[in-house]
This record gives C-alpha cells, structure tokens and sequence, in this order.
C-alpha cells in the first residue's frame, strides 16, 4: 500500500537530496521517551519539523511550511512506525519541494494516484484479468441466459487465444486473424465474439488500460456478412387448430409440458420464460404474471395479463404443483426447473420438426395481431416483450397499454379456441365420411 511516508522516502531516494545541515535538537533518546501534558505540545526538532503530543499520548510527526503566503501542515506519520530517522528524511522531501513551490500534499496525492493506477494496470494487464473485470462489472444489466451465453463464447473461442495477453500489447491484426478463423467454421458466433471483444476493450478504455481499440470492423467477418439470417420456422395461422388439436389429444405426453406448450401459445413468451416461472411470480385472481428482470432476455420487468384460459390453465396446473416453488419443476430435481428442450422434444415427438420451432410460435401470434389492423403496432411490440429503445416512451407505453394488451391476449386465447374447435370439427367430418364409404 502506497503512503505519505513511503512517497516522500522514494522522492528523497530518487532525488539524492543532501542533508540540510541544519541544529537538529531531538534525539531518539527524546522522542522515545517524551511523555504528554494536560495540553497537546509540538517538541519541535528544526525547519519546521516538530512531533506532535496530544493528552491521548499519540505521537505524531509534523512539518509546518508556508506556500503563496499560506502556513500548512503535512502530518509525516505516527511514532514509532516512523523513527526519527525516516522523519527527517520525509522532511527533507517535503521541503524540496517547497522551496520548488510545489505542494507537499497535491504531490503525494498525485504520486498516489499515479502508483495506484500502474499497480491497477499491472494487475489488469492481461486481457483474460479485464475481461473478468467487465463480465463482473456488465453482469447486473443482464439476463442469467446472456451472462453464460457469453461466458461459454469467450471461454472457447476467444480465451484461449487471448487470455496471456497483455491488454494493451493486442492489435488488430491478431484479432482479425482469430475472428476470421472463427468466422469459416460458425459464422454466428464469430459475430458474438467480435462484439465481446469490441466491448472488453471498450471497457480498458474507459479504466485507461488502452490508448485505443482494436477490434477489426463487421466487415472482417466475410462469412457472416454474406450470410442470410433464417428466421424461426412458424406454422402458418390456419395449422395453430391442427397443433393445439394434436397437443390436446396427444395420450402419452405429460400434463404438464402440455400446459406448458399451451401457455407460450397464450403468452406470446419465450421458451425459457415458461419453464422457469414460479408461482410467487402470478397473481391468478388478477390474472397477473409478472416476470422479474432476471427471466428476459432484455433484462427489464415484464408484465402478462392473462386471458381466461390461461388462468384456467395454471389452476389446473396448481393442483399438480401446488406445494412446489416452480410451475414446470424438473422430474429428476423438483428444485430445479424442467429442462426448456422438453418442449422442443415434443414438437420433433408428434410431427411438427419440419414445420415450426418452439420460438416460432411467438411469430405466428405476431403476424395474426399485425395483419388484423385491430391493435397498435406498439401494443404488439410490448407484449412480445421486444426491448424499447427510448427508455421514457418505453416506461410510457407500459403504463398506458395496459387495457389493450388485456384485451389483445384475450382476444388471442378466443382465437386459439377457435382454431381448434375448427380442426376437431374437421377430424369429425372426416371420420364421418369414411364410414358412409
């Protein structure tokens, strides 16, 4: 640890300062041996060095100066930690500097400052040692799914290369070979790798580790710029009836992850929004589901208003789960929530691999409510829970939503019931007319 002593003892080493030559008049025979008063005293030894006695029998080193007409007072240190010896010696710093017109005190501050930051580099001098730092400090804003998305990323593609590194030492030609490597064999994740790296050293910036950063632009990555995004596979709206129809009647699946399914289908969420909720999360008598920031992706409070059917979802799930904290609790770990591929396991089970993913269901919602003309498009937006950019309009339209929203969630479950009244309606048909043949 860096102090006001050891500052001085370093100036006066550096320096080579000469004694001062001048009548010292204590010694240590003295200062060991001084004792307090019923008032503080100054035992003043010369140019301005004293030590200082207060009732409490502290002893105190003192070195009294004026600067631009101004008497000051630097406090050296305590007796016995500092001996005559090494008083004098600080003194003599001090006074160096003085007669410079230069501050005892703004110098040590400024050499503490300057000492604290090369140890603060030294021990944030590799890129692994700041990447930490900035996983540790970014994580707070997250979701716990982005927090170890990255970490897994860095962890096997980036850390490997880098993580011996000094952080300032790394240029771009080196990143642009590591990120094109990664690019030729999965181009997506050569995309997330390289924004990581842009804010790491975003952050060494701003912690004055770096004079600059050196991450290559987009355009480094020829694979993934030329790559077309596929979007999620969706079931068209008018086979929703045929799947909500086939997870009705589907014999052999667990009850649960059927009311699981059904609830992304009412919800609009996410896959793991679902199988993680808890129970301390819904307010069923309000038909409330609140999820904590934590849960989404974007890292904010998200509210659902829960249609008819959904409520009469969870209070039949309630009696399978009640005395549990999770909805969808895990078969091997009841602590644990149930596994978020389940769901995706029961799509591939009853036929529907090529024709939708899980995820794909939010966008068949989407493209109903849209393509209705019956709702705003910002009404749709937040209950996809998509991430406002414009944080003031952001807290404004969720205040003000919140009739539509109810609205547009009911008026979605209704059509969901429709849809598979209609598909039962048509398998009945069907049957029918195959024993009139």
């Amino acid at each position: 640890m860096t102090t006001p002593i050891s500052v001085l003892l370093d100036l006066s080493d550096r320096e080579n300062l000469p004694d001062l030559g001048a009548s010292w008049r204590l010694s240590d025979a003295k200062v060991r041996n001084a004792k307090p008063e019923e008032r503080a005293v100054n035992l003043a030894d010369a140019l301005g060095l004293s030590l200082y006695l207060p009732p409490t029998g502290k002893k105190v080193w003192h070195y009294r100066f004026r600067l631009a007409g101004k008497e000051q007072t630097l406090t050296i240190g305590s007796y016995p930690e500092i001996g005559l010896a090494d008083a004098r010696k600080a003194h003599r710093a001090a006074r160096w500097l003085v007669e410079r017109g230069e501050s005892p005190l703004g110098y040590i501050k400024a050499e503490i400052e300057r000492l604290e930051a090369e140890r603060a580099k030294a021990d944030m001098g590799t890129f692994g040692a700041v990447t930490a730092a900035w996983l540790k400090a970014t994580e707070s804003a997250l979701s716990a799914r982005t927090v170890r998305h990255r970490q897994a990323m860095l962890d096997k593609y980036v850390l490997p290369t880098l993580k011996d590194k000094a952080i300032d030492g790394i240029k771009r030609k080196g990143l642009s070979e590591l990120l094109t490597g990664i690019d030729q064999k999965t181009p997506e994740t050569a995309k997330h790798c390289r924004i990581y790296i842009k804010q790491i050293f975003d952050y060494a910036l701003d912690q004055e580790l770096v004079q600059g950063n050196p991450t290559p632009p987009p355009k480094v990555l020829v694979n993934q710029s030329s790559r077309k995004v596929k979007p999620r596979k969706a079931l068209p709206l008018a086979r929703l009836g045929e799947f909500l129809k086939t997870l009705d009647d589907a014999p052999d699946s667990d009850p649960r992850t059927k009311a699981a399914l059904r609830l992304v289908v009412l919800t609009w969420t996410r896959t793991s929004e679902v199988t993680g909720a808890r129970w301390s999360e819904f307010d069923l008598d309000a038909g409330v589901w609140v999820i904590p920031p934590e849960r989404m992706k974007a890292a904010e409070q998200h509210t659902v208003y829960l249609s008819r059917q959904a409520v009469e979802i969870l209070r039949d799930l309630k009696k399978l789960t009640w005395d549990g904290e999770y909805l969808f609790p895990n078969k091997r770990d009841p602590q644990r929530p149930m596994f978020r591929m389940t769901l995706t396991a029961w799509r591939k089970r009853w036929g529907f691999q090529e024709e939708m993913e899980i995820h794909g269901l939010r966008a068949v919602a989407s493209t109903w409510a849209n393509e209705s003309g019956k709702y705003r498009p910002d009404v749709v937006e937040v209950a996809l829970a998509h991430k406002e950019q414009d944080r003031v309009r952001a807290a404004y339209n969720r205040a003000q939503f919140i009739g539509e929203l109810r609205q547009l969630w009911q008026d979605w479950a209704d059509v969901c019931d429709e849809k598979v009244a209609a598909a039962k309606a048509a398998n009945v048909v069907s049957a029918d007319f195959g024993k009139a043949a």
